[in-house]
This record gives C-alpha cells, sequence and structure tokens, in this order.
C-alpha cells in the first residue's frame, strides 16, 4: 500500500450527499483487536448514520465530527489533482489504482486531527506510510495514522494506492475525526476480470 497525500476536494461535499454513507460500525479508540468483522454490512450502515445523526444535532462548539461520508476510486493527475471519483465498494488489485474517503463535516475550514486505521485481510509486502507517524498491530495487517488534515469547503479527505503485493480480500478503514465516533468503511480489494 502507498500513501497518497490527502486530497483537495473541490467537490466532496456534493458526492458525500448524492453517494451516502457507505461505511459503519466501529471498535473503540485504544482497540489493538481492529474491527468486528462479522458486523454485517447494515448495522454498519446504521452505524455510521447514527454518527451522523449525532454529529448533526450537536452544538458545534463540541468539535469537528463527520456528517457524511463516502468511499471510492480516484483518478489523479500528476500533481495530485482529482480528475476522476466514483463511488465504490470495490478496488481492482491494479498497481496505482487510487482509492480512498471522504467525509463531510461540520465545520467549513480549518484542520482536524484525524486518527486512520487500516486493516488488511493479510499483511502486506510493504505498508507505504509517507513518513508519517504510525503504529502496528502485532500481526502487521493493521496500520494506523495519526494525521492533521486541512478542511476544504467543509470536507476531508484521504487516499490510497494499490501497490504491487497488496493482498486482495476484504479491507476495513476505520476513522475517527477528533473525539467524535468513528465512521468505518468496508471493501474489496479484487483481481480484474
Amino acid at each position: 500500500m502507498k500513501h497518497v497525500r490527502p486530497l483537495l476536494m473541490l467537490i466532496a461535499a456534493a458526492l458525500c450527499s448524492q453517494a451516502g454513507a457507505q461505511a459503519g460500525g466501529a471498535f473503540p479508540r485504544g482497540s489493538s483487536d481492529g474491527p468486528n468483522t462479522a458486523v454485517s454490512p447494515r448495522s454498519i450502515a446504521e452505524s455510521n448514520a447514527a454518527v451522523f445523526k449525532a454529529c448533526a444535532e450537536a452544538p458545534a462548539a463540541n468539535g469537528a465530527c463527520p456528517l457524511d461520508a463516502v468511499f471510492g476510486l480516484f483518478k489523479l493527475s500528476p500533481n495530485d489533482e482529482v480528475l476522476e471519483f466514483r463511488a465504490s465498494k470495490t478496488v481492482p488489485r491494479v498497481v496505482d489504482q487510487g482509492y480512498g474517503w471522504i467525509l463531510k463535516l461540520n465545520r467549513k475550514s480549518g484542520k482536524v486531527r484525524v486518527l486512520e486505521r487500516v486493516t488488511l485481510p493479510e499483511t502486506p509486502k510493504t505498508w507505504g506510510t509517507a513518513g508519517l507517524p504510525h503504529g502496528m498491530s502485532a500481526d502487521r495487517r493493521t496500520l494506523s495514522l495519526d494525521v492533521t488534515l486541512t478542511v476544504y469547503d467543509g470536507t476531508i479527505s484521504k487516499s490510497w494506492d494499490v501497490v504491487k503485493g497488496d493482498p486482495a480480500g476484504h479491507y476495513v478503514i476505520t476513522v475517527y475525526v477528533e473525539d467524535s465516533a468513528p465512521v468505518q468503511f468496508e471493501f474489496d480489494v479484487v483481481d480484474p476480470r
């Protein structure tokens, strides 16, 4: 997995609203056990919906939190401008295929602290962290990144690239924005037909 810098998303708010939440469920902050893989997609969506509802009803003074989310495929220019985004729960296992998430927040600008946990079906050949501080599970299947992202027009985003040696199978990304409850994205990395 190769980490890609956070993206400037001018269209992200519209994408979140059009695509709706595609994630949910969570594991507690500080847990090293990773996500519960037995959680059904429906309960994941319900969990995310509850996070979004709680955020919408909370006073803004409580801090940044997610109002909506979308996961999908990115096509980027050489200078990391978004050329195309398509909501998807399937990522082709093709080298340099970009994928990631977009969150619509309850604030329009500023910076937010984000903890992102990425869990793979098996240990990858390599983890690309772009020099960011990170933690790793004992089995090397889960990577945790603690980053500060800039909010652009109410959204934040993060993406990754498929690299040679990334395993096919079921992936889970869990995102904590500051002190809010987490949002979870589940998707499958598959060999192209």
